[in-house]
């Protein structure tokens, strides 16, 4: 769970690094990739949160198969 845990702190630093502003590139780009430039650069950014949010959804998910599970049987015995 600790493993779980520094994974989704790491992750949500990441996250708040790629939201902020990138400097721009040293020299200007060609012309003809440009745009396939900016795309690969857009979803390099925009994957930490992407993995956040799988992360996310992930515990989401096991937090509800575990209420589901136990539904109508009382406490846990831990």
């Amino acid at each position: 769970m600790t493993k779980l845990y520094y994974r989704f702190v790491y992750w949500r630093r990441r996250l708040g690094r790629s939201v902020r502003p990138a400097p721009g590139p040293r020299r200007p780009a060609p012309g003809h990739g440009q745009r396939l430039l900016a795309v690969k650069r857009s979803a390099y950014r925009f994957r930490p949160l992407y993995v956040f949010a799988v992360i996310v959804a992930i515990v989401l998910a096991v937090s509800y198969l575990m209420a589901a599970g136990g539904a109508g049987r009382g406490p846990l015995p831990w």
